[in-house]
């Protein structure tokens, strides 16, 4: 089993074509209310954190910090149930209309995204403790910042990102299957990556660094706006608006290369399968 990108990228385009009116009215609940929850919380702004930034000794946010942490939690669920709802909607043999996607994404969102919760924190620990164990925690202070320790975390991000690439498609294996259980999604992704993993290390590596690029010119442009201009003015209404546009395209490309892939790792069926 092999999977071919510029087939899983022709894939991708036709879901896109397909099934545009569903995949904007999950963007609309998976981008758009949590960008507007977020701009409700005054530590997510982006003048506010320059302002911390530029005179923190002057500059402070009031309350505490449990506010902005269960919103960022209450965002992330919403987030990765309108991802499994999308996947849910375009995969599925049989589309049972929004509210039952929506219930169904709520609840394999969530545990897709504790899955890869308990994922990043044990990759976290098994990448940590080593170093902790050889120099302490005094040692760990000292050592941050150096070429070695640059280094490490280089090579940790290569790692984390590689085994991103061989999860990649557990989510569009559990939208497709309608399943609430991800271990075993998590396990056929890694088994289906197999032959291709590299190929698509490569790509997610270059596909992140397109997004990385554009985000950062787009917070260039907003900082210079948010210096030269009054808060509320049309220019910021405008970055904003850049911003829910970027993470509408991000949004996008993280469900359909996933679900595009899906399909091309399929198995070509067989002469008797053809004429069966």
């Amino acid at each position: 089993m092999d999977i071919s990108i510029g087939r899983g990228l022709a894939e991708a385009r036709a879901l896109a074509v397909e099934h545009r009116n569903m995949l904007a009215a999950y963007v609309l609940l998976g981008v758009v209310v949590p960008f507007l929850l977020l701009s409700s919380e005054p530590i997510f702004s982006l003048r506010t954190a320059m302002a911390i930034l530029s005179d923190p000794w002057s500059y402070r946010v009031g309350g505490s910090i449990t506010g902005p942490l269960y919103l960022l939690g209450i965002v992330a669920a919403i987030v990765a149930g309108a991802m499994l709802a999308a996947w849910n909607g375009i995969l599925a043999e049989m589309r049972e209309g929004y509210i039952s996607e929506i219930m169904y994404g709520m609840v394999a969102g969530f545990a897709y995204l504790l899955a890869n919760l308990l994922l990043g924190i044990g990759f976290g620990l098994l990448t940590t403790l080593p170093i902790l164990l050889l120099v302490g925690l005094d040692g760990f202070g000292q050592i941050y910042g150096t070429p070695l320790f640059e280094a490490h975390r280089l090579l940790t991000a290569l790692a984390g990102s590689w085994i991103g690439t061989r999860f990649c498609l557990a989510g569009a294996i559990m939208g497709e299957r309608g399943t609430l259980e991800p271990v075993s999604a998590f396990a056929e992704s890694w088994r289906r990556t197999r032959t291709a993993q590299w190929r698509l290390f490569g790509f997610y590596l270059l596909y992140g660094a397109v997004f990385g690029i554009l985000g950062a010119g787009l917070l260039v442009a907003h900082g210079a706006v948010i210096i030269a201009s009054a808060p509320g003015g049309l220019a910021e209404t405008v970055m904003s608006l850049g911003w829910v546009l970027l993470f509408a395209l991000y949004f996008l490309g993280q469900i359909l290369i996933p679900a595009g892939l899906y399909r091309a790792s399929a198995p070509a069926a067989t002469v008797a399968e053809v004429f069966a």
